[in-house]
């Protein structure tokens, strides 16, 4: 079973299985270890955070993972300092178990300018390109 089993049944329960099916194809090679040069890096980064259960998953408007309740056995600090780890974050907006990660670029901000101004965008593809 893939480590990613649980992400892939969240997005098809959010109507999202084309998207499913892609990551499944996808994440294996750009995970590979030498699919970037910082792979071994952040892998081991990723092995020396705290094994957490998150409360909630929210994929909607941010990724929200956990809340801050879900940290209380751990060392909120020690985790904070660990994120750092993965800096810069590119796209955002993240929230780590109540822990809101400064990204580069808010890709909600831009969405919520344009919404007004389209059409519908249910059953189309989107390139985003930045």
């Amino acid at each position: 079973m893939s480590l990613y089993q649980g992400l892939y049944k969240q997005l098809e329960a959010m109507g999202l299985s084309g998207w499913s099916q892609q990551l499944q194809q996808i994440i294996p090679e750009k995970l590979a270890l030498n699919g970037h040069g910082n792979m071994e890096k952040w892998q081991a980064a990723l092995d020396a955070l705290p094994k957490l259960l998150p409360s909630q998953i929210e994929l909607t408007n941010k990724v929200e993972i956990g809340c801050v309740d879900d940290l209380a056995d751990f060392d909120k600090d020690q985790f904070i300092e660990q994120l750092k780890t993965f800096h810069p974050w590119r796209k955002g907006p993240y929230s780590l178990f109540g822990i809101d990660i400064d990204t580069e670029w808010r890709s909600d901000w831009k969405w919520d300018r344009v919404l007004p101004h389209i059409q519908s965008l249910a059953g189309r593809k989107i390139l985003d390109i930045g």
